[in-house]
């Protein structure tokens, strides 16, 4: 969880602003008013200790108390703060034209997503017209080792680095699909090098499936990711070359606007 005590750890750590931090994320993670109790067992912390954290954010408008229920929720001014942070990632207004046409191609729910530490985090969605749609949302995290994004965005990683995100994210069985071991998971990441697009078959979560694609920036980084997700049901074969020639379309498109050219990509070198 990202809510861990290891993160107070670390030279010139400020401790009381680093359990600011991470009551915060656990206000964000938890998507709902929490009380005060939980917090602090969520936390590790004593109560008195989170109250105090918790009226200090309360001044800042960072956090806000139900006065009803007595829970707690983050306040307007941290939807400010990610606002700002949405607002400077320029791909994401870039990318954001070319989502609409995909979803409005597809039918389906088109994600953008970045990786964060150790996991995927969607910064964008599009949503489709299809009347059953896979439910996403902005802010939402999701594990590296079974997401079609997620594949996409180490499939250029070092192959220690890429070790090293498995290890400390763990590759925990999410389905009876889900790749569970290192060197499977290589082989997925040989696959998105090879054919250009990840897939997700049901590996995250039962009935769902994922194509996706890399977004790269002018100098053919792998900056982000673009999804397509539904209904395994309409992910069968010939649907699914459909759909993912169209993201194929949408992701250069998309690193075309950030002045990328495929002709800086090394022809048949690996990375890993």
């Amino acid at each position: 969880m990202s809510t861990q005590k290891g993160m107070d750890e670390g030279k010139g750590h400020v401790k009381s602003v680093g359990r600011a931090a991470r009551l915060l994320i656990a206000l964000a993670d938890e998507g709902a008013e929490i009380s005060l109790t939980d917090l602090g067992r969520m936390l590790d912390l004593h109560a008195s200790t989170v109250h105090r954290l918790l009226s200090t954010l309360i001044s800042y408008r960072l956090v806000e108390q139900n006065v009803v229920s007595g829970k707690y929720r983050l306040g307007l001014e941290a939807l400010h703060l990610g606002n700002a942070v949405l607002q400077q990632l320029d791909f994401r207004r870039e990318a954001r034209p070319s989502m609409d046409r995909l979803a409005g191609l597809t039918g389906e729910t088109v994600n953008l997503s970045v990786l964060d530490g150790d996991e995927v985090v969607y910064i964008e969605k599009a949503e489709g017209s299809a009347s059953l749609r896979m439910f996403s949302r902005i802010g939402h995290r999701a594990p590296v080792h079974c997401t079609g994004a997620g594949k996409v965005l180490l499939s250029e990683m070092a192959l220690d680095q890429v070790r090293d995100v498995l290890r400390r994210s763990g590759m925990p069985a999410l389905t009876p699909n889900t790749v569970v071991t290192f060197d499977h998971f290589l082989k997925e990441l040989d696959f998105v090098r090879t054919k250009g697009y990840a897939l997700d078959n049901e590996e995250c979560e039962a009935g769902a499936s994922c194509v996706a694609a890399p977004i790269r920036d002018h100098v053919g980084k792998i900056v982000a990711a673009v999804s397509v997700s539904g209904p395994s049901a309409r992910f069968e074969h010939e649907r699914l070359q459909e759909l993912i020639g169209l993201l194929l379309e949408t992701g250069t498109e998309i690193s075309g606007r950030l002045g990328f050219d495929p002709r800086q990509l090394a022809i048949g070198e690996d990375v890993i």
